[in-house]
């Protein structure tokens, strides 16, 4: 008997594992490897993944059949089946949630739920809720109380029976088109006749250069500059054919680039370059480590990394960490290698993330970029994977299943017998400290690329100073308001950076000091102007901003705090004619928002760029002379080891961004705490002098990279029984580890209620310990059971914040 071994979609513990079903005898001869199969499971039907196919010869059990596949192609490879078994369990998560997030949202399957008639029943029932079908779609909502007790009870009886149908979602978009329905004889034959229209005569010669395409009527009207109804009328006297075809969503296809070429590599370029295309070229499982500053020519050394790698017929894989950066990336890999590129991050519609995939799986497609899930994109025969901006905690998912796109990509390098290249101006201390011990090769760029272009200056701002002098709360000082005022008459470009979004921090009374906070996380509210609001930036909970206390009544509400809004409010009122263009999640929600901002600021349409942590990466602008940081402490107490790593980070990214195309640059940092060893570290760009800090402090606190770190938590919706299950977690796994391991808590986490749930956290340090793969194995499997159904454990291996 051959058999399947299929995961189901369902993702508990008790299905955390491979079913064995018969192949029906009309599947024998096809390979259902990577298929999605429809399946009986219980009482009904689910949708599964093919991981395996084998013989059985066991006749002591009455196997169930696999009812039907799905898909014409598999949805998963070789590559991607092992990839999902080994991720499961690296990252202590379902392997059928490690599938889902391997293959795009339109593979989600959609379950109907229905009634069929099996038995007789009155004939009322069959024509007043069957509507005389012998199978219905059933909806409870469409029902009254009394209907629903007449199904119940005929479900009891056995004479109607509950159904469950998958629907496919992952269908092609097929659009009505037009195409010539006309010989040559007959073009012409019509181009003679004396009543045609010179729209008639335009439709007719161009149809006479184009026998073969296809067109919409929106776009045929567009091209020839005719009304859509002398197309329609072309199409009542049979001179066009109406047909459907399949549109692939390619928003690739839509970016307008002209072809660029390699240009000459500076020595510290031609060096990268060199050992990286050595490894490449002798098919080497190598990664390097690239630190080289802000402006030093990483994207060139990239592009033509990228091009030896095509050109040896092998494919690349680019990851960003972040969409506002694959506007600029998607441009400059476009106009050097046009259309074998295509593009994945969830920026995209469902539908235009499926076509991507499809072409990539297909072979159509040579270079991908992507932020952090591109990771997973179908491309085989890959010989080279770069991740840009290697240090950002984007790349590592929140969710589950909770994985890093580095350890993803250092698997399928390794899967492939290819190059990593990881590249950083401020590379993450792990991956600096695996370069240290040669595990990583370090390469370096230490000079910008462009001829006589170097660092900006960089201007420390102590806010004290200047809150004393002017005896307000001001969040400009005097040097950044003129620094701005200058550029902007020099026709020159500012970059502002502020962490923060929205007009206040929060809204307090100055009576009573009441402060309204978010009822599902317990967090203050953040003011937000331009809707008039107060939202929770956590949940999306909103509320109208009190005009009065709601405690005391009194009507002295103070707005405490500054935010993006506000920023840019106060900007326009302090400069007479400024453009200032904001760029964070709340002007970049719509769908190609984010492109048109940056189009805009570089064609020179705004004099600033003010926003979040969104302007500090990646971005090259060459009229960009001045960057400002507007409160360079954000973030940098915030209880989590890496606030300093972090904050470092952000600020010489951001200061990166002055001065990159040969003009002067120059930074000005406000701060509350101008002696921070991280902030004056930043100010110097630094790097090496903030490595060997940050790595003595680490040293002390046994912290990462000297240790790893594992987060167990456990959250719920009552505190008491949440609380009590984190004791149990603890109970459970402190006698099974080694002496050597440090456990810390259990403790409430540093939000300990959002969206209505509390949450309680327990810390494991260690550096060897051949009990905690095992061990936490186990607590997932038993804990899995224990658990009521709304308390959840998770396991969360290298954590990236502790917040």
């Amino acid at each position: 008997m051959r058999t399947a071994s299929v995961i189901v979609d369902l993702p508990t513990r008790q299905t955390n594992q491979p079913f064995t079903y018969l192949i029906p005898d009309d599947l024998l001869d096809f390979n259902l490897l990577g298929h999605r199969v429809r399946v009986p499971f219980g009482k009904r039907n689910l949708m599964g993944y093919v991981v395996a196919v084998g013989q059985s010869e066991r006749s002591d059990f009455q196997l169930k059949k696999i009812e039907s596949i799905i898909d014409e192609k598999p949805v998963l490879n070789s590559e991607m089946l092992k990839l999902s078994e080994w991720l499961s369990n690296y990252v202590f998560s379902y392997r059928v949630q490690v599938i889902q997030t391997i293959l795009p949202n339109a593979f989600k399957p959609k379950y109907l739920k229905g009634l069929k008639i099996v038995d007789q029943v009155p004939e009322k029932i069959k024509e007043n809720i069957f509507l005389n079908n012998q199978e219905i779609e059933f909806l409870p909502k469409n029902y009254t109380s009394e209907q629903i007790k007449v199904i119940n009870s005929l479900i009891r009886q056995g004479k109607i029976v509950q159904t469950t149908t998958i629907q496919k979602k992952n269908k092609g978009k097929k659009v009505k088109v037009l195409s010539n329905n006309l010989n040559d004889n007959d073009i012409a034959t019509n181009l003679n006749k004396k009543s045609l229209s010179d729209s008639q005569k335009k439709l007719l010669i161009f149809l006479s250069g184009h026998r073969d395409g296809f067109f919409q009527v929106k776009e045929l009207a567009e091209i020839l500059d005719i009304s859509k109804s002398t197309i329609l009328t072309a199409e009542k006297k049979s001179w066009l054919k109406k047909s459907e075809v399949r549109m692939t969503r390619n928003p690739v296809k839509k970016i307008a680039v002209t072809k660029t070429n390699a240009v000459e590599l500076n020595s510290d370029q031609k060096k990268v370059f060199n050992s990286v295309e050595s490894a490449i070229t002798k098919n080497e499982n190598k990664t390097f480590l690239l630190e080289g500053i802000t402006g030093s020519g990483k994207t060139e050394v990239y592009l033509q990394l990228i091009e030896k790698t095509i050109a040896q017929g092998k494919t690349a894989l680019l990851l960003v960490p972040e969409i506002a950066l694959t506007p600029q990336m998607i441009r400059l890999v476009k106009s050097r290698f046009l259309d074998s590129v295509a593009l994945l991050h969830s920026g995209l519609s469902d539908g235009e993330r499926l076509d991507q995939w499809e072409e990539i799986r297909d072979g159509k497609i040579k270079i991908v970029i992507g932020t952090r899930s591109a990771v997973f994109s179908p491309l085989t025969n890959i010989g080279l994977i770069i991740m840009d901006e290697e240090h950002e905690t984007n790349y590592k998912q929140e969710g589950n299943p909770r994985y890093h796109a580095r350890d993803i990509a250092l698997w399928r390098a390794k899967y492939h017998q290819a190059v990593t290249l990881l590249g950083s101006a401020t590379p993450s201390l792990e991956s600096r400290a695996r370069a240290q011990k040669g595990i990583f090769k370090l390469l370096t760029m230490n000079h910008r690329a462009v001829s006589g272009a170097k660092l900006p200056d960089v201007s420390i701002v102590d806010m004290r100073e200047v809150w004393q002098k002017e005896h307000a709360d001001n969040d400009f000082s005097p040097t950044l308001l003129k620094k701005i005022e200058e550029r902007k008459e020099n026709h020159e470009q500012t970059i502002l950076l502020l962490n923060r979004r929205g007009f206040s921090s929060f809204v307090m009374c100055r009576n009573c000091g009441y402060v309204p906070r978010c009822p599902n996380c317990n967090l203050s509210l953040t003011l937000h102007m331009d809707s008039h609001s107060l939202k929770c930036h956590y949940c999306g909970y909103e509320e109208a901003i009190p005009k009065k206390c709601p405690v005391c009544g009194s009507p002295q509400i103070r707005y405490v705090g500054t935010g993006t809004e506000k920023i840019e409010t106060k900007l326009n009122s302090l400069v007479n004619g400024i453009r200032v263009a904001r760029l964070d999640q709340d002007t970049t929600k719509r769908k190609g928002s984010l492109e048109k901002i940056l189009r805009d600021f570089g064609k020179g349409n705004y004099d600033v760029l003010l926003g979040t942590q969104m302007v500090a990466k990646g971005l090259d602008f060459p009229d960009v002379t001045l960057v400002g940081v507007i409160n360079a402490d954000i973030g940098l107490n915030l209880p989590d080891f890496r606030s300093g790593e972090k904050t470092f980070q952000l600020l010489t990214q951001v200061a990166g961004r002055s001065g990159r195309a040969g003009k002067t640059g120059e930074v000005i940092i406000q701060t509350f705490n101008p002696d921070n060893y991280a902030i004056k570290l930043a100010a110097d760009q630094n790097y090496e002098g903030f490595y060997k800090t940050e790595m003595s402090i680490r040293h002390i606190a046994d912290y990462s990279p000297y240790y790893y770190t594992i987060q167990v938590g456990i959250d719920g919706p009552d505190q008491f029984p949440a609380s009590r299950a984190i004791d149990e977690v603890a109970e459970f796994i402190k006698p099974k580890l080694a002496k050597e391991t440090i456990v810390l808590g259990p403790t409430p986490k540093a939000i300990a209620k959002l969206r209505n749930r509390y949450y309680f956290q327990i810390i494991l340090k260690y550096k060897k310990d051949p009990n905690i793969e095992s061990t936490l194995s186990e607590l997932q499997t038993v804990f899995g059971e224990k658990l009521p159904k709304d308390i959840y454990l998770s396991i969360d291996r290298d954590p990236v914040s502790f917040i």
